[in-house]
């Protein structure tokens, strides 16, 4: 079927159509003519004949009286006319006939009828052509009228068969069939030689022009003729090294756009008319945890499910204008993100819509985190300084002189003195944790022995309280670590256990092995913490009892300055705990 449709085919297919079409043409007339000139020939021919017949019947009888008479003249007539001829009174009844006996002469139907018969008796040469039954084949039918003295006693009629006309239009068909068969061949073979020229170079540029298409632009169309197709493959050549330079141009900008855009910590998300997703960065997956492509081609509101967002694109692609909001999200978890929303411009209408979507989430948390610590160091500065100005204008008033009383005085001043040197202390310490100029002096540390050691610091207050204390840390347990930081989360995490622990009760220190990391816990059976706290355990100056952790000499720092530390040490921090049961707090090590 490819054949049937090729270039070649078709001008093939109209070279013979052209020579069949002439030659059929050609036939027709030239049968048609000829046809007519043999009819003409043959009539002229049975006319003279007939003419000649009817001179020798004007001055004799036509009777059936007179038929045997007629049929010898008949008879000796046949030789020469080289036709049947039949003789045929005015009544229409056959009187003598060549091809037929003279007994069966009589016999045979009446010719009053016959088209040629009725012509030659109204006076006029009659014919026609048709088949005749008793001969049985077609037949050339002429007659024309016997007169004796300007009367018509009688009509001649000649036929001939056909037959000899037939074999030489047939002998005609012929010669024409055999030349038009023999032409085809001859155009066929000289077609496929002109046509090959055409095609075959046609099909290079065809075949290179595919190369081109799907970007292979190596090839070049050679063709050394300076026709049509020789300017074709010039133009073509031209294209194909314009197109490679346009597409290397487009790829390099495209491939640089796309690094940028993959790149960019910005969240950005293309939607179409529809509002439909037609494109997003691996930033916009990571911020709303979208898993999988299968976003793609989606309505925004389906992947991201904000009416406030959704609203937005709906904005900017009926308004044609840029929108910038600051929105909230509160699923799956509460962010805060900069929306900077973008029409895209295509002949002259908002065809999509570009989102920019930055998660200052922490900026605003840092933000908080600011107010808070700036109230928060305000608040845990300005009590222990009230207090201090109180007592000495109470001394410069008089008490200093009240022997009994001042010295207590003093050592409240002391004691807040000494509240606001551990507070700035730990500021200080955490200051310089959250810095990049904090450095670990990493070392084998022996946690078990560590512990030992920072146990007896506390000897007088475990004491004092009653408080038992298990130290099941295995023996030569190590771990890769600075020792003096450690040997600080150590210390803020059992000073929290016996501060907040109840008389006569337990602090327990134990490990659990996890792998490539060690897994410290230092377990009280103290007051606990309520669930709603235990998120915000670690978080500076966050007290769960503010009035007794200030009576106990806390500042609210030591947990976060844990947290810092451990996350120093490529650790992780957290707690378990139960209200009035106890609580365990935990940090991992690298082993």
């Amino acid at each position: 079927m490819f054949f049937l449709k090729s270039l070649k085919f078709k001008l093939l297919f109209s070279y013979l159509l052209v020579i069949l079409f002439s030659f059929s043409l050609a036939t027709f007339f030239l049968n048609k003519r000829l046809e007519a000139n043999s009819l003409h020939e043959l009539k002229n021919s049975l006319t003279s004949q007939a003419l000649l017949i009817e001179s020798r019947l004007s001055s004799v009888n036509l009777s059936q009286a007179n038929a045997a008479g007629l049929e010898t003249l008949v008879k000796e007539l046949t030789p020469r006319i080289k036709a049947r001829i039949t003789i045929i009174d005015m009544a229409g009844n056959v009187l003598a006939e060549s091809e037929r006996p003279f007994s069966d002469t009589l016999k045979m139907e009446n010719h009053a009828q016959r088209p040629e018969v009725k012509e030659a008796l109204n006076g006029v040469t009659g014919e026609n052509i048709r088949y005749s039954s008793t001969l049985k084949m077609k037949m050339l039918y002429l007659a024309i009228p016997i007169k004796l003295a300007n009367a018509i006693t009688g009509v001649v009629r000649l036929a001939m068969p056909l037959d000899s006309v037939e074999r030489m239009l047939f002998g005609v068909r012929k010669i024409i069939y055999l030349n038009m068969f023999f032409a085809s061949i001859l155009v066929f073979v000289l077609g496929f030689i002109f046509t090959s020229g055409i095609v075959n170079p046609l099909n290079k540029i065809i075949y290179l022009s595919r190369k081109f298409s799907v970007g292979d632009f190596n090839h070049r169309i050679y063709h050394p003729a300076k026709d049509e197709i020789g300017e074709l493959a010039d133009t073509l050549n031209k294209m194909a090294q314009s197109l490679e330079e346009k597409i290397s141009e487009v790829k390099l900008k495209s491939q640089q756009l796309e690094a940028v855009f993959q790149s960019m910590i910005e969240g950005i998300i293309v939607v179409d008319k529809q509002s439909r997703i037609i494109s997003m960065n691996p930033s916009i997956k990571s911020i709303f945890d979208i898993r999988s492509d299968s976003s793609f081609g989606k309505p925004v509101i389906e992947i991201i499910r904000n009416n406030e967002l959704a609203e937005i694109v709906k904005s900017v692609l009926n308004s044609g204008q840029a929108v910038s909001r600051e929105l909230t999200l509160l699923w799956p978890v509460e962010k805060v993100f900069q929306v900077n929303a973008a029409p895209v411009i295509e002949k002259g209408t908002c065809s999509a819509c570009l989102l920019v979507i930055h998660d200052i989430s922490e900026i605003r948390k840092l933000e908080n985190m600011r107010r808070d610590f700036v109230a928060n160091v305000s608040h845990e500065l300005k009590t222990p300084l009230t207090s201090i100005k109180g007592f000495v204008e109470t001394l410069l008033e008089g008490a200093l002189e009240d022997k009994e009383n001042s010295r207590n005085f003093l050592k409240i001043v002391q004691d807040h003195a000494n509240r606001l040197d551990n507070l700035i202390s730990d500021l200080l310490k955490l200051s310089y944790l959250e810095s990049k100029g904090a450095l670990l002096k990493k070392q084998d540390v022996d946690l078990s022995k560590l512990t030992k050691e920072v146990l007896v610091g506390f000897t007088s207050q475990i004491r004092n309280k009653n408080i038992e204390v298990e130290n099941s840390l295995p023996e030569a347990l190590i771990a890769q670590a600075d020792a003096d930081k450690i040997e600080q989360v150590l210390i803020n995490l059992i000073d929290n256990a016996i501060k907040f622990n109840k008389e006569r009760g337990l602090v327990k220190v134990y490990s659990q092995d996890m792998g490539d990391k060690i897994k410290i816990i230092v377990e009280d059976s103290g007051v606990g913490i309520l669930p709603r706290d235990i998120s915000r355990i670690f978080e500076r100056f966050y007290r769960v009892d503010k009035a007794r952790s200030r009576s106990l000499g806390g500042t609210g720092l030591g947990l976060s300055i844990v947290k810092h530390i451990i996350e120093l040490h490529a650790g992780n921090t957290g707690v378990e705990s139960t209200e009035g049961l106890g609580s365990a707090f935990w940090f991992t090590l690298p082993k």
